[in-house]
C-alpha cells in the first residue's frame, strides 16, 4: 500500500512539471516590456570643493513611447551656488527625448567659495504633462581651499664654485580660489645675478599666472660674483600678488678657486736678449681667486736651442689676494739672428689650475761679434792699401 502511495505521488509531480513548465515559459516569453520614462546617472553620489566647479552626466531613456518634451529643473539647490543643464555644447532648459532613444545632458554645478563643508541633497526632476520623474543626487563638500600661497623648493641649498650657476628648482603653489598673477623676487649678495625661468624654459620672467587650486614650478638661476670668497650665502626667494605672498629660504655655498695671473717685467711681456747670453726677467704671479693655488710648477716652450731656466721653479701655495715672484732666466741660442722670438710661459697648479703667457723677445747681436767684424774690415783694407803701395809703382 505503502509503495502505491509513493508511485502515485511520483506520478502526479511528473504531471504537473510538464505542465506547468510549459505554461511558465510561455508567461516569461509574453510578458510586456519595461516602458516609460528615465533619468539616470552614473554617479548619483560625489564631491567637490568650495569655488570649484563640477560636471555630472545625465542620461534620459525614452522606453517604448512616443516623443517626450520634458523640463528640466533642479530642487533642493542652496542660496549662492551656481547650477546649469548642458546639452550639444549650449545651456538648455528642455529636452525631447524620441522612441527608444536616449539623450545625454550636462550639470554643471559650482558651489561658493567660503562656504562650510557638508552634504547637500539635490534632485532632478523632469517634468511632462503632469508627470515628474525624479534623479536624487548626493554633494559633499570637501574641506575649502586654503587660500595659502606657497613656495617650495626642490632642493634648498647647492654648493659650487664661483664659475658655478647655481639652479633652484621651485614648486609655486596657489591655493585659493582665484587665478592671480604673481610677482617673483630674490634677494641676494652684492655681486650676484638672479634669473627666474617657468619650468625648464629659456626665457627670463618677473611673474607669471596660477589658476587656483594650481601649481606651477619654477627655476632660479642664480650666477655668483667672481670674487665672492669661500662661504655660504642667504638667497631670500619671494611670490607676491595682490594680499597674499609666499617666501622660502635658499643657500648656495661657494666652495672658492683659485685664479692665477701671470705678469711680466713693469707689466709688459716683452723683453730684450742677446744671443748666446743669459737675461734676467722678473714675473709676478698673482692669486685674484678666492682659494689658495697650491703645488704650483713653472714651465716654458722657448724656441730650438734656447734655454729657459725659473726661480723658484715651484711654489709650495700662494694665498687668495697675494703675489709671488718668480726670476725668468732667458738664453737665446748663440746662432740666433737679430729679431723677435716667442717664449710661451705656464704656471700650473693643484686642481687643473692652468695660466699661460708669450712673452715677446727681442734678440740682439753681440757686441764682440760686432767687434770682430769691425777688426775682420779693417784687417782688409790694410791688406789692400798695401798691396797698392806695393804694386802700383810698378
Amino acid at each position: 500500500m505503502r509503495s502505491f502511495k509513493r508511485g502515485a505521488r511520483f506520478f502526479l509531480s511528473v504531471v504537473l512539471a510538464t505542465l506547468i513548465g510549459p505554461a511558465a515559459s510561455l508567461a516569461a516569453e509574453t510578458s510586456p516590456p519595461l516602458t516609460g520614462l528615465w533619468i539616470t546617472t552614473p554617479h548619483p553620489e560625489f564631491s567637490l570643493k568650495p569655488g570649484e566647479a563640477g560636471s555630472i552626466q545625465l542620461s534620459v531613456r525614452n522606453a517604448h513611447q512616443p516623443p517626450q518634451r520634458l523640463g528640466l529643473s533642479l530642487e533642493g539647490l542652496p542660496e549662492g551656488w551656481e547650477a546649469a543643464f548642458k546639452g550639444g555644447g549650449r545651456q538648455v532648459s528642455a529636452v525631447m527625448v524620441g522612441p527608444d532613444e536616449t539623450e545625454r545632458l550636462t550639470l554643471e554645478l559650482k558651489p561658493p567659495a567660503g562656504i562650510s563643508a557638508g552634504t547637500f541633497a539635490l534632485k532632478v526632476n523632469a517634468r511632462q504633462d503632469g508627470q515628474t520623474i525624479s534623479l536624487p543626487l548626493s554633494v559633499r563638500l570637501s574641506e575649502a581651499a586654503s587660500g595659502k600661497l606657497t613656495l617650495e623648493p626642490e632642493l634648498p641649498a647647492l654648493r659650487g664654485t664661483p664659475r658655478s650657476t647655481f639652479s633652484f628648482r621651485i614648486k609655486a603653489t596657489n591655493g585659493g580660489s582665484d587665478q592671480s598673477l604673481f610677482n617673483l623676487s630674490a634677494r641676494t649678495p652684492e655681486g650676484f645675478q638672479a634669473k627666474f625661468k617657468r619650468g625648464y624654459g629659456s626665457e627670463e620672467i618677473t611673474g607669471l599666472p596660477i589658476n587656483a587650486g594650481s601649481s606651477e614650478n619654477i627655476t632660479l638661476d642664480i650666477v655668483p660674483s667672481r670674487a665672492a670668497p669661500a662661504g655660504r650665502y642667504p638667497i631670500a626667494v619671494r611670490l607676491s600678488g595682490g594680499d597674499k605672498s609666499a617666501e622660502t629660504a635658499l643657500s648656495l655655498e661657494v666652495t672658492g678657486e683659485p685664479q692665477l695671473r701671470m705678469v711680466g717685467p713693469q707689466e709688459r711681456l716683452s723683453g730684450d736678449a742677446v744671443a748666446g747670453e743669459e737675461s734676467n726677467f722678473t714675473f709676478s704671479l698673482v692669486n685674484g681667486g678666492s682659494a689658495p693655488a697650491t703645488d704650483i710648477e713653472m714651465s716654458a716652450s722657448p724656441p730650438s736651442g734656447w734655454s729657459v731656466t725659473f726661480e723658484p721653479k715651484q711654489i709650495g701655495s700662494i694665498a687668495p689676494n697675494q703675489t709671488r715672484e718668480v726670476n725668468v732666466k732667458i738664453k737665446p741660442s748663440e746662432r740666433a739672428v737679430a729679431g723677435d722670438y716667442m717664449v710661451t710661459l705656464r704656471s700650473g697648479g693643484g686642481g687643473g689650475l692652468s695660466e699661460s703667457v708669450q712673452f715677446r723677445t727681442t734678440v740682439r747681436t753681440s757686441t764682440i761679434w760686432g767687434v770682430a767684424g769691425l777688426g775682420v774690415i779693417a784687417a782688409a783694407v790694410l791688406v789692400l792699401g798695401g798691396a797698392v803701395m806695393r804694386y802700383g809703382r810698378r
